[in-house]
């Protein structure tokens, strides 16, 4: 093996850690958003789903922004799925918490890598992030409705005003990572792939 081989090799591996280390990084801090979320979100998904559905918003926060910063293509769902297993204990759904973190990475990785496959020059246009973050927030409503009062189901407005609440959630998540992104960008971190 050449200097140069064993250069490269090294390299590799560092930088295949420094994504793990990346990825736990922003699972942690979800988690720690599900904590600080914790004492009020329980609360306000009893009186007010819509509500809630806003607020449950900030628990995208770091998944969307490992998409955008780190470049991996499934980035997000993994942060979710870390992210959700990391909560379990603290989550008054325990491991439940797990699907609907899971749920929106995984649709908000999917309309990404969907899009950027088809459209190379799409690969940083915010739409593409807005489509995502729209079809995350259809994938939460559809989680959320089992647990929806039957009563409250058969209501439209009702139905409309929790699927809007989740829109809501997930846009601002979404715009919130992009900000994120830009502003650590500007301080010197690089898109990695």
């Amino acid at each position: 093996m050449t200097a140069h081989q064993h250069s490269t090799a090294a390299d590799r591996r560092l930088s295949v850690l420094q994504l793990v280390f990346s990825i736990v990084a922003a699972g942690a801090a979800s988690a720690l958003v599900v904590l600080a979320f914790s004492p009020f979100s329980a609360a306000t998904a009893a009186f007010s789903a819509p509500l809630y559905g806003v607020i449950a918003g900030g628990y995208s926060v770091f998944p969307f922004l490992a998409r955008r910063l780190l470049g991996y293509r499934w980035a997000a769902t993994v942060v979710g799925c870390l992210a959700g297993v990391l909560s379990a204990p603290i989550s008054p759904i325990g491991l439940l918490i797990v699907v609907p973190f899971v749920g929106a990475g995984a649709a908000y990785d999917s309309v990404v890598w969907a899009i950027t496959s088809l459209r190379r020059g799409a690969r940083d246009s915010e739409w593409v992030f807005v489509l995502a973050a729209v079809v995350s927030a259809l994938v939460l409503f559809l989680v959320s409705l089992p647990v929806l009062s039957p009563s409250n189901r058969g209501l439209p407005v009702f139905l409309l005003a929790v699927f809007g609440g989740r829109l809501v959630g997930q846009l601002a998540a979404s715009a919130l990572a992009g900000i994120i992104a830009r502003v650590l960008r500007r301080f010197g971190a690089r898109r990695w792939s």
